[in-house]
């Protein structure tokens, strides 16, 4: 981690910890963080430590999962309502959440970005068959004034972040290669940005087709209308059958659907695959057809 100065990790913590912080009540005021990266939860520590002048306590856990990887957790009890207070989290114990407007100005702007990346962002693998970048929010309102200052960036390029509603959690993205390293040299994250760089050249060199998008007018047209008519086959199964129609990767799609009706067949793919679910553009069109065949036969 780079070193930063008080005022900037005072920003980041703010933006970590309320987008991967929990309060506990009983039996006492605690503030819970949680990270599965090794690096990261010692540099909240850190901070903590540095800003807070408290002494967390880091424990550690094993998933469940096959992989049982560890995710390291933070706790503090000293002086939390303070804490929150002046991160400007919340107040009352927790109970009234506050905005972090202090957070959004020209000083400590980035820094929040980057405390909210580390604990909500993520950037796809550049050899993946899409790019993806996104910053995840609780709030409309806070989504809305970092979609304003990322929007008033300037530099080589400008980041063109687009923002979508996804299962009541506001979502920041972008899905453009190169605004995708211009964020992450925003970020510092430098070497990162280099190894996106050259895992993109590198793809880029050895498939010279570059990835079609639906900025023009005829497909965007086309790819709306598909998605209005698989909607309307989706609202069909669901009153005529119910959720019992549909497994778990059918679900996953239809949802994905729901949230993005006017995103093509291999848009689809790729933002199920920035949620870990592997399906290609063809396996995506299967399970629609499906869906409309049977909903042809429930009309």
């Amino acid at each position: 981690m780079n070193k930063y100065e008080i005022n900037q990790e005072r920003a980041i913590l703010s933006g970590f910890i309320r987008y991967s912080g929990a309060i506990c009540l009983f039996p006492e005021l605690t503030l819970k963080v949680s990270s599965s990266s090794a690096a990261i939860s010692k540099f909240i520590f850190s901070c903590l430590k540095d800003v807070c002048n408290v002494q967390p306590k880091l424990t550690y856990t094993k998933e469940l999962r096959l992989s049982k990887n560890l995710i390291y957790h933070i706790e503090v009890n000293q002086d939390v309502e303070k804490i929150l207070l002046d991160l400007e989290i919340s107040k009352s114990k927790g109970l009234e959440l506050l905005s972090p407007k202090s957070f959004m100005n020209k000083d400590n702007f980035r820094f929040f970005i980057i405390g909210t990346f580390l604990a909500s962002g993520q950037v796809s693998d550049p050899k993946s068959k899409g790019y993806f970048a996104e910053l995840v929010f609780n709030k409309e309102e806070d989504a809305k004034m970092a979609l304003k200052g990322l929007s008033a960036y300037k530099d080589e390029e400008t980041m063109s972040f687009k923002s979508i509603l996804r299962r009541g959690k506001w979502v920041l993205y972008l899905k453009k290669s190169d605004q995708i390293s211009v964020f992450l040299s925003f970020l510092g994250a430098v070497t990162m940005m280099f190894d996106f760089e050259n895992s993109r050249l590198e793809k880029d060199y050895f498939n010279n087709e570059n990835r079609l998008t639906i900025c023009e007018q005829a497909n965007y047209s086309r790819a709306l209308k598909t998605g209005e008519k698989n909607i309307s086959d989706i609202f069909i199964i669901q009153e005529k059958i119910g959720e019992v129609y549909f497994n778990e990767k059918t679900r996953q799609v239809a949802q994905i659907r729901l949230d993005n009706k006017d995103a093509s067949y291999q848009e689809l793919s790729e933002l199920l695959l920035a949620k870990g679910i592997n399906i290609t553009k063809s396996g995506v069109a299967h399970i629609f057809d499906k869906f409309a065949a049977d909903a042809s036969k429930l009309k």
